[in-house]
């Protein structure tokens, strides 16, 4: 009897987490200003852009959320890692910059570059977050 249950609630599990999850309002907004007919790279930039700048609220949205959910302690723990998580930003960013701007050239790796840079912020939103859903339960 044990074991069907451990089977029935593994099966459970596997259907709960592989149902396709909702997909980001910010990331919807970006799909929407990428699929523009006759985007140029530049737009494709700014689209990018703005997309990294809303998810750059987002991470603080949550981190100023933990802050008040966390202890004290907890909390200069996680200030004290988001300092650390800012130099590693700042210096993946100036990489992806020197990579992209002076190795690969051509105006679609602008794009490309701004791309990176939005992944390594939504990350980040996307981590705090979940500390903080975590929290919740």
């Amino acid at each position: 009897m044990k074991k069907v249950f451990i089977i029935t609630f593994l099966l459970l599990s596997v259907v709960t987490f592989s149902q396709t999850k909702k997909e980001n309002p910010i990331d919807v907004l970006e799909s929407k200003c990428l699929n523009k007919e006759n985007i140029s790279n530049a737009e494709m930039c700014n689209c990018t852009i703005q997309a990294r700048e809303s998810w750059d609220k987002e991470l603080n949205k949550y981190y100023s959320l933990l802050k008040t959910k966390l202890s004290k302690e907890a909390f200069e723990t996680l200030k004290e890692s988001q300092k650390q998580w800012l130099v590693y930003r700042d210096k993946e960013y100036a990489f992806i910059s020197k990579y992209f701007y002076e190795v690969k050239q051509g105006t679609m790796w602008y794009a490309v570059s701004e791309s990176k840079k939005r992944d390594i912020v939504k990350t980040r939103a996307v981590e705090l977050e979940g500390y903080y859903k975590m929290l919740e339960y």
